[in-house]
């Protein structure tokens, strides 16, 4: 790591090239995040209206039970996502130590 910042501060058009590259992948990811986030409620309000043009004086109940499920399954991802940045925290904690003790090795 210490030999790239060394190289991109010695040659500040790799730098530019670099920060650039970045950017774009930070835009690309940004821009399908967006498509994504657009269709899905393109979608649900396409649900919503079959909904309402199928049965408008359940409608209400529909859209309770609906949003219900949907809390329900938000709540187990939710669980799921905390465990799996426990789980990463620890074996990035782990790599730490292990490259602490090889530079402690070497050094010696």
């Amino acid at each position: 790591m210490d030999n790239l910042i060394n190289y991109l501060s010695a040659h500040p058009l790799a730098l530019i090239i670099f920060a650039a590259v970045a950017l774009l992948l930070i835009y690309f990811i940004f821009k399908g995040l967006l498509k994504l986030m657009l269709i899905t409620g393109l979608v649900l309000i396409a649900l919503l209206g079959y909904y309402y043009y199928t049965a408008p004086d359940k409608f209400p109940g529909n859209v309770r039970e609906m949003a219900e499920r949907v809390g329900d399954h938000g709540e187990g991802m939710m669980e799921a996502g905390k465990n799996i940045i426990d789980k990463g925290k620890i074996l990035a904690d782990k790599v730490g130590e292990s490259v602490k003790k090889e530079k402690d090795v070497v050094a010696d």
